[in-house]
């Protein structure tokens, strides 16, 4: 029976039931054993690790905290049931992800499709509003889905890096195998309780019971994992102060952000950053009995496409200087329940300059791909269909390489029209020792250089790349401040010297602060507050254009 409080949805041996109100599972039921306790729902949030919260860095979960990721709340705006295909119910939920207290939002679709064989494939989209995606200038956690399971569900096993946690920038040292171990044997007793257990690379993963009983979960392509049975791991400061929650807590990740080292950053390649829609599909299946195992459902082609969120995704485009080529690709899916015909159509600039048309039976899908000669100059913005366009800038433009530095300071050197022509000159990035043996503790230096930039990229800003710099930086663009990281020890108003040499810096200049079609000076004030110092390290290019709305 369906209710519009409460849809259910029954099949040989199982009956799902949906809680309207919540926006997700209220029982996932299979053979007289309950699977769930509540979820799954957007989860964005990981108890910070240490390198997070610590004043040696940029203290990233204090933009978190601000936000208040860690209390999101769900508030339900619409649900759908249909049946889509002979066999498969589909439920689709509107639902917003917010924090009550700030304007951190996240518009999110839940796309789930039953099949009669039990399987669950749940799409996601989530979209980060300009709150988050202004506030957060660092990273994200996390984003995936996180779901409660009975207590009883204490055994942890999975196909993808182990035995040990591991993370997208702690996982080299690790074989992808099969692992097993209960879920308290995954907790990690750092100094301070902390965010531990993510598994990478996971083909597949199991909560069960010890006794033949068990939720899978699988990844496209791959997912993370992590469980724990731990209440209040966000707010214990010692390891003798955790409290056991009634219950194990599963979160199945699209992405996760790493670690990186004390105390530098992850990488740019290993951070979740919310520059656009999240998407992703994720699978669960209570096993019971004589089902097959993890390793064998996980090898089986299910119709991924069906929860899929659009009906064109993973887009990707690249820019390739030396040839002037753009290249494009993207997946199409058919989402409904009949054959069709669906256009992929590749826009440049808002215009269409090719198309593919496929066709695809139910819950199929396949890759399209293209290629476009670009101009030698110009801004261009890419996609495929409605997928969210890129941006390409061309020429390539950089700053690696000849400087002007000057030991010293002095404010007039930020004018555009200084003659710095008795400066020395110096290769960067490298630190003020290497290139001038200039070892002063305490100490200023300025860099200088110019670049042009092309009339055609006009009417767009600039997001310039000034690299890591020791310890604390001001950069102008023809005379303009355009950023500062870190901080002097004169500064007014300020709690007085604060390195950042550590932190990657990129600065975003308006259009009314740029010579289109001519030189652009960008002058860099760097003070060293011990040991080396200088434009140390990139990166210092691409520039590129971005779009004034952004």
């Amino acid at each position: 029976m369906t209710t519009p409080e409460h849809p259910t949805i029954d099949g040989p041996n199982f009956e799902y039931t949906f809680d309207a109100s919540r926006g997700t599972l209220r029982s996932l039921e299979r053979g007289g054993q309950e699977f769930i306790e509540q979820g799954p729902r957007l989860n964005v949030w990981r108890t910070p690790i240490s390198n997070e919260e610590v004043d040696w860095g940029a203290a990233e979960a204090e933009e978190w905290y601000e936000l208040g990721l860690d209390r999101l709340e769900h508030e339900v705006e619409s649900i759908e049931v249909t049946e889509v295909d002979d066999g498969v119910t589909r439920v689709r939920i509107e639902a917003l992800l917010f924090a009550p207290d700030t304007d951190a939002r996240f518009e999110t679709t839940y796309l789930y499709h039953v099949f009669g064989t039990g399987d669950v494939l749940l799409g996601v989209r989530a979209v980060p509003n300009a709150a988050i995606r202004e506030g957060i200038t660092n990273w994200l956690p996390r984003v995936g889905v996180q779901l409660e399971l009975p207590e009883a569900f204490d055994e942890l096993s999975w196909h993808g890096n182990g035995p040990v946690e591991t993370y997208p920038d702690r996982n080299d040292g690790t074989k992808i195998d099969t692992y097993a171990g209960s879920v308290a044997e995954q907790y990690v007793p750092y100094v301070s309780p902390q965010e531990y257990g993510n598994k990478t690379n996971v083909r597949w993963a199991t909560l069960a019971t010890g006794r033949g009983v068990g939720l899978d979960a699988f990844g496209y392509p791959q997912v993370n994992v992590s469980a724990h049975d731990v209440a209040n791991l966000d707010r214990a400061r010692f390891e003798y102060q955790l409290e056991s929650r009634d219950g194990v807590v599963c979160n199945v990740d699209h992405a996760v952000t790493g670690v990186g080292g004390t105390p530098v950053q992850a990488r740019s390649e290993h951070r979740v950053v919310p520059d656009g829609p999240f998407e992703f599909v994720v699978g669960f299946r209570p096993r019971v009995g004589e089902d097959p195992s993890p390793m064998e459902l996980s090898r089986r082609r299910l119709p991924y496409a069906f929860a899929s969120t659009n009906a064109i995704g993973e887009f990707e485009a690249d820019y390739i200087p030396e040839t002037g080529t753009i290249t494009a690709s993207a997946v199409v899916r058919n989402a409904g329940g009949d054959a069709a015909e669906i256009d992929a159509p590749l826009t440049i600039d808002g215009e269409v300059v090719s198309s593919r048309t496929v066709e695809l039976q139910p819950g199929a899908k396949t890759d399209v791909a293209f290629e476009y000669d670009a101009p030698e100059t110009g801004v261009f913005e890419v996609a495929i269909g409605d997928a969210s366009p890129v941006l390409f800038t061309a020429p390539r433009l950089s700053l690696a390489g000849t400087w002007r530095f000057r030991a010293g300071d002095d404010p007039a050197w930020a004018t555009p029209g200084y003659d710095d022509g008795d400066w020395e000159s110096v290769e960067l990035p490298a630190t003020w020792e290497e290139h001038s043996d200039y070892t002063e503790n305490d100490a200023f230096g300025w860099y200088r250089r110019s670049f042009d930039v092309p009339e055609t990229w006009a009417g767009y800003a600039l997001s310039v790349p000034v690299g890591r710099v020791d310890d604390v930086d001001e950069t102008f663009l023809n005379g303009d401040r355009i950023g500062q990281t870190g901080s002097f020890p004169a500064d007014e108003g300020g709690d007085g010297y604060e390195s950042a040499w550590e932190r990657s810096r990129r600065y975003t200049v308006p259009p009314s602060a740029i010579e289109f079609g001519g030189e652009n000076v960008v002058a860099v004030r760097v003070y060293d507050g011990g040991g080396d110092g200088g434009l140390y390290d990139g990166p210092l290019g691409p520039i590129t254009a971005v779009s004034v709305d952004d």
